[in-house]
Formats: C-alpha cells, structure tokens, sequence
C-alpha cells in the first residue's frame, strides 16, 4: 500500500509540472524579450536627463589653500599692537593706520574741531594707501575716511590694519574702486571679521566684501546700488566671488541719507565734550593791572 501511495503522488506531480511549464516557460521569454527592447531603445526620459547633464554649467572649483606661513601672518595681524590709547580733540578721536606692505604707521585727528575734514590729514592718509609697488598716490575718498572713522569709533579699536590701498590701474584704468582711491582691504586688531563686516554693509552705498580665507575685509564707497559678497578663495588664487544679502543691500540704501556719515561729538558721563579745547582767559583790564602794580610797589616800599 505505501508503494502505491508514492507512485501516485510521483505521477501527481509529473503531470503538475508538465501541464503547468510551457506557460511558465513563456513567461520567462516574454519577461526576457521586454528587456531587451528597453536596453536597445532609451526612454524619453533618459534622453531628457542626458540634456539636462549638457546644459549645466561645471563649477569653477574654489582653492582655499593658504600656507602656514600666511597663517601665522594672520594671527600676528589680530594681536593688538602696544600702543597709547586714542586721544579726543573737541570730541573727535585720532586715527591710527598700519600699513603691512610698507610697514609704516600714522597717527592723525582725521576732522578738525568744526567737524570737517582735514586736509593735511587726508593727505597723509593718501600717502599711506599709496600702490606698494610704483609708489604712486591718488586723493582718497573722503567718505571713505569717514565711513572708516565711524566703524574704528563704534569699535573702539586702537589700530586699522592696511592690506591694500590704491593699485596703480597702469593700462587698465578701469580695474576697481581701487584704482581711483576709493576702496581699501582692511582688517582691525581684536575683531572678528564678520562683525567688521556686518557693521560696514549697514552705511549704505557701498560695496563690502569678505574674504575669510586671505584675512581681510573689502570696503568701497559707490553712487550704484550697494553690493556684498564673500570669497573663500585663498592669496594669489582664482577668485571664487559670491553674491550675498541682496535685499539688505537695497534695504539699507533706502535707509540712507548724507547726513549719517557725519561723524558724531564724543561727550563723557558728565555731558562735557571729550578732549574739549580749552578756551583763552579773558585778558583783564587797564584799572585792575595799574591796582596790582600799585599793590607790588607798596609792597617793595614797605
């Protein structure tokens, strides 16, 4: 009886398979087919991607490669440098500039006591952002020196650190702001840059750029539309410039107007004007110089 058993369920099962693999069989043909058509014939959407891929422009690739030795440049520009404390005269303070390609430092009360620019002082200013390679000089910006003014005041910092000034154009005459005097790349002792930087892109018209990687700060005055960025490229390569704050740069030249460059009138706790000018004494009268002479012959007699 067992034998029987088994020779049934074989004979079950051959039939099974035998009725049931011609259709799985053409299953796996059609299956195969299909493929095969796919692999020969790309889709519309394949074709689409591989458009797309074309018109895409490549990146430039940004080198942010600084040496150790322009690191530890960096570092030195930050520390803050011994010397005196700014001095007030009739409630401006002086300006201490710091050139590091010429290696020479000035100290000059930039506004005169009626709050006006000092000549003599903008053209020592002038000399000191002079192109470090022809020498050469050009008047600088005088909103440039009291935008400059403003910022070291709301800092309250010792010392502007000069990277770069006037550029001699030579037969590029309309290089950048630099070559007609009114750019500089600057850095502060003791701030950071993005503070330097936040600050200055608040006067309005003015171009602000931020190089994190070459350890300054760019800044311009402009008629147009102010205009900020940042470039992490490093010293000596490719620049890798990129629009940022777009609409606060409109925002803030809405906001501006001349009269907030001017600078303001430092008075202490007490409301007196700081390094205030003190004024002649009244000189005295003929009857009170002809007493004290009386006085000190009397005196001489007795």
């Amino acid at each position: 009886m067992l034998k029987l058993k088994h020779l049934l369920r074989l004979f079950l099962i051959l039939t099974f398979f035998t009725a049931a693999y011609p259709s799985f069989a053409q299953n796996i043909e059609e299956d195969t087919s299909t493929q095969k058509s796919s692999l020969n014939a790309p889709s519309k959407r394949k074709k689409n991607k591989v458009v797309k891929k074309k018109r895409r422009r490549r990146r430039r690739r940004c080198s942010s490669y600084t040496s150790f030795r322009y690191k530890r440049m960096k570092r030195r520009w930050q520390k803050i440098p011994k010397i005196p404390a700014p001095k007030w005269r009739a409630g401006y303070r002086d300006l201490t500039i710091y050139s590091v390609n010429l290696g020479e430092r000035i100290r000059v009360f930039p506004f005169l006591p009626n709050g006006t620019l000092d000549p003599v002082a903008l053209e020592e200013i002038s000399n000191i952002m002079r192109d470090k390679n022809t020498h050469t000089t050009t008047p600088v910006h005088p909103r440039l020196v009291k935008l400059l003014y403003k910022l070291v005041s709301r800092v309250k910092a010792r010392q502007v650190t000069l990277i770069s000034g006037f550029r001699d154009p030579g037969d590029n005459p309309n290089e950048s702001h630099h070559s007609n005097g009114s750019a500089i790349d600057f850095m502060i002792p003791g701030v950071r840059l993005p503070r330097v930087a936040k600050l200055a892109r608040r006067y309005g018209h003015v171009g602000i750029g931020y190089y994190p990687s070459s350890g300054f700060v760019h800044m311009d005055v402009r008629d147009k539309v102010s205009f900020f960025w940042a470039d992490r490229s490093g010293p000596g390569k490719g620049s890798c410039l990129r629009q940022i704050m777009r609409k606060a740069g409109y925002k803030f030249d809405r906001k501006w107007h001349p009269k907030y460059d001017e600078p303001v009138v430092k008075r202490n706790r007490k409301g007196k004007i700081c390094g205030a000018l003190k004024e002649p004494l009244p000189p005295k009268s003929a009857s009170k110089l002809e007493g004290s002479a009386k006085n000190i012959a009397s005196s001489k007699a007795s």
